[in-house]
């Protein structure tokens, strides 16, 4: 009986092809796991952490070396990210690769002292009817483009902030770039499937191709590969052109965005070429002839190195060795004050870095378990590191060895702090009608240099009285510290507020930032194993940070911090002049209360800061140098190390309990109302420095609703899983201060002028998505937004008179770019810092502090917009 063949279906076409299809993306995401999850991890760190937008910035301000660097660490990322997976696909035997495979150990090196340095290569078995899965290793590839995606995506995001709100058709070009990253991926699918049909050999019956139709495919292949390789030499030229133009006339500007957009792109292609051509880079070159071959083939000569597999791998180790001396030099750059590179090109380096050793590992491990060299001696060495390795671990985290890597120091405490009663005193002596409370927000580097910028043009247009009428100083994290630096530039320069104005702008142009990522992804790390965790000869990152500070504020050159203590450093400034505003250091232990450094010598701490621990007077006299203590207030949670206080534990961030350090002042404020001697009849006024965006769009939103008479603005809701809203109220740093600002605005309303309250902003350029972004919704009545939108466009005015001048050309830089929660400022950021504090906002609430300060009587708010 004649058996009768049936036709395959369309459907059945289709469904046999979605099944090849997702068992190709199971084996991708399966051997490139790794390579996925540092995608990733570099994603959410260079879009996520706004201060990674700084960084980018400070790289088109002039900084060409880390530029290269970045673009040559993320190209070295691309290759790497997209071969590595390749290993764990032998080891795993998907889609049965490893019983196909050949292993050979090849010494490629011909140098004397590196002649036996052994590289493992594979070869596939001829004959053997193996068909591989094609579309898993289009995806494995298309891992190097992702890396190239992710940082476009950056740079956009990156200059976005200033685009928006140029003429710049931003929507459209981000839009554009997204649809081109793709088109690298769908050509060179397309180009290897024409390739492998024009390589074949056999007819899909199994009969073999004539000569004819074989040697036809090879004359089309040649031509193909032609073509290829000229496009191939073109890219390269573009690249390397564009990216000289954007190392050397590079900007931060609508020109600068695109030109180092179109270099990105090209390196993109680059990449793309270079994987689809490299093991074929020896036919390519034949197929040149004439004048051409005289002109290509001095290229394609000059990477056919990297055709052989083993040389390929060299390629790897190269970069692996250089990302160590970059980032060993980092190391001491960090840890003796040098000059220290962009934190972009750290960060890249160090994933290079930790990607090559662990995938790198996992080869080894997997070819000695192939071609058995488990007797070896680099395998037992390599094994014997790990075990080594592993033990520490195991004893560092599990027996019971205190670790002392975050210790600060201690020092004798002197005796001879400023006591409570002279403070007092001294304030009952003040003939001036108000006395001021100042506090700082948190927020990085950024709420340093402002909070240090705001008090210094005060200080300036009082003649210096400010400080001289108050009280108490009081922050949270990077206010904290502008306010602990503003109290050591005063103890070394007085009232010369152009002198401290210099030494401000020096801080704010210091790199905190890449001495953070060197020390967090390098020793830092390592010395937490024992019995490096004892304390072994170097300090931790904050250490180091602060190192760079006081050098900074009392021009010296020193690798270590001052011994004199928290109280004699202040008293230093006190004595200065004859009076300086007493500090207070806020902190938090993690048992849920405040730790409190009072500069002040008290006579009972627990009456004035209740639910605290006095930092500053420790068991059996000890206490605190003043840089140390002063760390412990700029450690935010899982980004900087908690500082450990030898017998009181843990403290960190002020900010996780009260961002605002405006209760440090009540409480010292609640504590001299006690005496009516003490403050008698005079007028108390709170000055609150603010650089948090969120809060002065909470501002605007405010002013919006009183200017059109709005008791609410209502939403549609964006919809997110529980886990989600209880991890963002959770860490919303606002809850206390936005507390402590109704608290004070009411105090104020019912003081008959008794009390006064300034919130100090830091105005932003606010855009409608970002009113939408504090809100998490839509503004749900379209009248109601449309007025939104004119009244921010008003406020966005005054700001950009500012920080843009007119008539800007395409490829003038930008000069100001609103700072980021960071360490680092760029250029750009320091200049809009310095700008704004002449927004009319400030310079009104500025002209009404001074007539305070000046005035012998007590004046109410006649103007209850100063206090919002």
């Amino acid at each position: 009986m004649e058996t009768v063949k049936t036709e395959t279906t369309a459907f059945e076409k289709f469904i046999t092809a979605l099944n090849h299809f997702i068992r190709s993306i199971k084996n991708f995401v399966r051997s490139s796991f790794l390579s996925l999850v540092v995608i990733c991890i570099i994603l959410l760190l260079l879009t996520q952490m706004d201060q990674a937008f700084t960084m980018l910035v400070d790289l088109m301000e002039g900084n060409w070396v880390s530029l290269f660097l970045s673009f040559l660490f993320i190209n070295a990322l691309a290759i790497a990210l997209s071969h590595f997976p390749i290993y764990t696909y032998y080891a795993a035997d998907l889609n049965n690769s490893g019983d196909y495979t050949e292993w050979h150990k090849v010494h490629p090196i011909k140098f004397w002292f590196l002649k036996k340095f052994p590289v493992f290569v594979f070869t596939t078995k001829k004959d053997t009817g193996y068909v591989p899965d094609n579309w898993a290793n289009y995806l494995r590839y298309f891992t190097g483009i992702l890396i190239h995606g992710v940082w476009i995506h950056f740079i956009m995001s990156s200059f976005k902030p200033n685009l928006i709100f140029e003429t710049f058709p931003f929507s459209a070009v981000k839009i554009t770039v997204y649809i081109l990253i793709l088109i690298p991926f769908i050509l060179y699918i397309y180009l290897k499937e024409k390739i492998s049909k024009l390589s074949i050999e056999k007819h899909a019956d199994g009969t073999k191709l004539g000569a004819i139709e074989r040697q036809r495919n090879i004359d089309i292949l040649n031509g193909f590969y032609k073509r290829l390789g000229i496009w191939y030499l073109v890219i390269v030229i573009i690249s390397i052109l564009l990216l000289i133009a954007t190392l050397s006339v590079g900007n931060f500007s609508p020109g600068g965005f695109v030109l180092l957009l179109l270099t990105s792109y090209s390196f993109l292609f680059n990449y793309f070429f270079f994987r689809l051509l490299r093991t074929k880079l020896s036919v390519v070159n034949k197929t040149l002839s004439g004048s051409l071959h005289i002109g290509y083939s001095v290229f394609i000569n000059s990477i056919r190195f990297f055709e052989k597999s083993e040389n390929y791998i060299l390629l790897f180790a190269v970069n692996f060795v250089g990302a160590f001396v970059f980032l060993f030099y980092c190391t001491l750059a960090s840890i003796y004050d040098w000059g220290l590179f962009n934190g972009i090109p750290i960060l890249l380096a160090f994933f290079y870095l930790y990607y090559y050793l662990i995938a790198n590992f996992g080869k080894y491990f997997f070819v000695a378990k192939r071609i058995n060299l488990f007797g070896s001696q680099t395998y037992r060495i390599i094994f014997g590191a790990i075990i080594t390795i592993l033990l520490l671990v195991c004893i560092s985290n599990f027996a019971n060895v205190e670790v002392r890597v975050h210790e600060l120091d201690l020092v004798e405490n002197t005796k001879n702090e400023i006591p409570e009663a002279v403070f007092i005193d001294s304030l009952q002596a003040k003939k001036d009608n108000t006395l001021f409370f100042i506090a700082s927000h948190g927020g990085g580097l950024k709420a340093n240099v402002w909070t240090l910028n705001v008090l210094n043009t005060l200080q300036q247009e009082t003649n210096g009285k400010l400080l001289n009428q108050s009280i108490a100083l009081s922050g949270a994290s990077g206010g904290s510290l502008g306010l602990a630096l503003y109290t050591g530039l005063y103890k070394e320069d007085g009232n010369n507020t152009q002198r401290i104005q210099h030494k401000i702008d020096t801080l704010a142009h210091q790199n905190y930032t890449s001495l953070d990522l060197t020390l967090t992804f390098g020793l830092d790390s390592y010395r937490k194993l024992w019995p490096f965790n004892q304390r072994i000869g170097l300090r931790d990152r904050p250490y180091y940070a602060m190192v760079k500070y006081q050098n900074n504020i009392q021009n010296i050159k020193n690798s270590k911090l001052s011994e004199t203590s928290f109280r004699d450093y202040w008293k230093e400034a006190f004595n200065r002049n004859g009076y300086f505003p007493s500090l207070i250091m806020n902190t938090a232990a993690t048992n849920g209360s405040r730790g409190i450094l009072w500069s002040v010598k008290q006579h009972n701490f627990n009456d004035i800061f209740p639910y605290s621990e006095n930092l500053a007077d420790l068991s059996n006299n000890k206490t605190l140098p003043f840089y140390q203590a002063v760390s412990t207030t700029n450690r935010f949670p899982m980004l900087s190390p908690a500082a450990k206080i030898p017998g009181y534990g843990h403290y960190i961030d002020a900010g996780a309990i009260d961002n605002s350090g405006l209760l440090g002042c009540l409480d010292l404020h609640n504590y001299l109302l006690r005496d009516q001697r003490v403050l008698g009849d005079k007028q108390i006024a709170y000055i609150e420095i603010i650089n948090s965006k969120t809060l002065y769009v909470n501002y605007l939103i405010e002013k919006f609703k009183r200017e059109n008479k709005l008791t609410h603005i209502d939403k549609r809701e964006n919809e997110a899983d529980n886990i989600m809203v209880d991890l963002e109220t959770g860490l919303n740093l606002d809850k206390i201060p936005g507390y402590l600002s109704d608290y004070l605005t009411n105090w104020e309303k019912t003081s008959n002028g008794g009390v006064r309250y300034f919130k100090i902003f830091m105005p932003h350029k606010v855009s409608l998505s970002d009113v939408e972004s504090f809100f998490s919704g839509e503004i749900s009545d379209e009248t109601i937004e449309n007025k939104l939108v004119d009244f921010l466009a008003i406020e966005n005015t005054l700001i950009l008179t500012l920080t843009e001048k007119p008539d800007k050309d395409f490829f003038d830089p930008w000069e100001y770019y609103e700072p980021t929660l960071s360490r680092h400022l760029s250029k750009s950021s320091v200049n809009y810092i310095k700008a704004i504090l002449k927004h009319p906002l400030l310079r009104e609430q500025f002209t009404e502090i001074e007539g305070l300060i000046n005035t012998h009587k007590i004046e109410k708010n006649e103007n209850p917009e100063i206090t919002f």
